[in-house]
């Protein structure tokens, strides 16, 4: 498995290999911290990457995008078609059992960002927009954000490449690798 050599902890969905650079700037929204990520969408609730105890809120390994509120960052919806991508996050915005809950305390979304950038998740799309199609990851495949603020291999209205596949993920370990490109 990916992960596992590099020490991540498999109920987190991101882990970073290369750290272009990471931003603590913007400050989350409360849907930020509260939003269902399972019940959104048709899309959503049809994910095998997502399930009941998925925290709500922005995920670890979520793509963001500059807010309509000056100085925050939301869970990209699939939408902006340029320029208001800015990352991926790096927490859990509510954070993890029996740790800091940093996001909650402090109000920022850390996120990471910059073409230099590599990490792995098991966290982006397994049904397409519509849910009527499984969608497959290959190595060399763009990814794009989703409705749901996921990765994904579909390309959608937002047209942005959030990143390229390095590692696509399998039956056997469902990490996949990414270099950005945002």
């Amino acid at each position: 498995m990916i992960g596992e050599a590099s020490g991540i902890v498999p109920d987190r969905g991101m882990n970073i290999l290369e750290r272009g650079t990471m931003n603590t700037l913007m400050n989350l929204t409360e849907d930020g911290l509260t939003r269902d990520n399972v019940q959104r969408t048709a899309q959503s609730q049809a994910n095998t990457r997502l399930g009941a105890d998925t925290a709500k809120g922005i995920l670890a390994g979520m793509v963001v995008e500059v807010g309509t509120v000056s100085g925050t960052v939301v869970a990209a919806d699939g939408t902006v078609a340029t320029g208001a991508l800015v990352g991926v996050a790096i927490n859990d915005a509510v954070g993890y059992p029996y740790e800091s809950s940093s996001g909650v305390a402090s109000g920022k979304c850390p996120y990471l960002h910059g073409t230099s950038s590599v990490f792995t998740t098991d966290l982006y799309e397994t049904r397409n927009e519509n849910d009527s199609a499984d969608l497959t990851y290959n190595p060399g495949d763009p990814l794009y954000a989703s409705q749901n603020g996921l990765l994904t291999s579909e390309t959608m209205t937002n047209t942005t490449v959030v990143g390229v596949i390095l590692i696509a993920p399998s039956q056997d370990d469902p990490f996949m690798a990414v270099q950005m490109r945002i």
